[in-house]
């Protein structure tokens, strides 16, 4: 069910590059540097009272990225070209969230 769902967000995406490894796409290194941002923002949530993390975005010139929270262990991550449709994106990622969050605890 896992890779259906996360097929279906690429499929209905429109822009979307990736959801799963894709060559050229260095998802790996992304997802890395994603989860360091992350947990420092889980540090400073002591200090700031930000709260868990739900979606994390970052746009640069050549992709979109949206990282979205599952579980409080589980992300997803979307990769978009810049001229992609974030409403869906975003979209697809909450409804994806109900949908894998029973499989995954």
């Amino acid at each position: 069910m896992f890779k259906r769902v996360l097929e279906g967000i690429r499929d209905r995406v429109e822009g979307a590059l990736a959801i799963l490894r894709r060559e050229g796409v260095p998802l790996e290194a992304m997802g890395a540097e994603f989860g360091s941002f992350v947990k420092s923002v889980r540090v400073s949530d002591t200090e700031f009272q930000t709260g868990d993390v739900q979606q994390l975005s970052l746009v640069t010139d050549r992709y979109v990225m949206f990282l979205s929270a599952i579980t409080e262990e589980y992300f997803v991550l979307l990769v978009m070209r810049p001229d992609g449709n974030y409403g869906r994106a975003r979209f697809e990622l909450a409804r994806a969230k109900h949908l894998l969050r029973d499989e995954l605890i």
